[in-house]
């Protein structure tokens, strides 16, 4: 790419081998055009074929040995060369307007981050639920009282109000992206727009779903209302 895009969009990616050629086939699938956004794999000491596979959609591969989901997206945020810069999961898809949508929000230039919908599409109704409703719910409520909860893997930013705000803090090993949403509503606007759709993994919560869930509310109570690093711990890149 010869000249800078307007939009990079940055996966993590620790042994993904299963779940990113989805997500990268939903990348390519965009309509949006070529040269108008790049794509960064980080690569978290994966020891499968995660960083084949990247490149072989035409991604930039960038390794980061330090290990966890937020290392990994700080460098990849980092090497972004974009304006604006996307996030999402490696077993998430994306909608084919997603790019679309985050240009047309970050014209308004007090925008300095977004964040969108979810979804799991399951047979489970339960799950279905939780990320549909419940989750646009909880994510309204949190911007309602003034704590604008941006979520990982339907995210975007503004480089410049990154930068301003020092980046993502590698202190949150947990919520990195919820505390920078919390950041960034100080030196701009932070939206939701249920026209960013995603559909993420529902593999986290099937293997333990009470613990994910406990872990991820006292992660919550700790980032939003202590403003305090989690104590919780994750042993994998999420």
């Amino acid at each position: 790419m010869t000249t800078k895009p307007l939009i990079s969009v940055v996966v993590a990616a620790y042994n993904e081998e299963e779940y990113l050629p989805k997500c990268l086939t939903a990348m390519a699938a965009q309509n949006f055009p070529k040269e108008e956004y790049e794509l960064i794999v980080v690569d978290n000491n994966s020891i499968d074929k995660t960083a084949e596979i990247a490149k072989s959609f035409g991604a930039r591969v960038i390794k980061e040995e330090k290990q966890g989901n937020t290392f990994a997206i700080s460098r990849g945020m980092n090497s972004a060369q974009g304006a604006l810069i996307a996030a999402t999961d490696a077993d998430t898809i994306v909608s084919p307007d997603w790019l679309l949508e985050i240009k047309e929000i970050f014209k308004d230039d007090k925008v300095v981050a977004a964040t969108g919908t979810a979804s799991m599409n399951t047979e489970n109704k339960f799950f279905n639920w939780f990320a549909g409703d419940f989750y646009q719910w909880f994510v309204k409520f949190n911007f309602l009282v003034g704590k604008p909860h941006i979520t990982g893997f339907n995210l975007a930013v503004r480089k410049s109000a990154l930068e301003k705000v020092g980046g993502v803090n590698e202190k949150f090993i947990m919520s990195s992206d919820v505390d920078l949403g919390l950041r960034l509503a100080s030196v701009g606007k932070v939206v939701f727009s249920t026209k960013l759709k995603a559909i993420t993994s529902i593999r986290r919560w099937k293997e333990s779903p009470l613990k994910t869930f406990l872990s991820y509310i006292k992660s919550y109570i700790y980032v939003v209302w202590l403003r305090k690093p989690s104590p919780v711990r994750q042993n994998v890149i999420r």
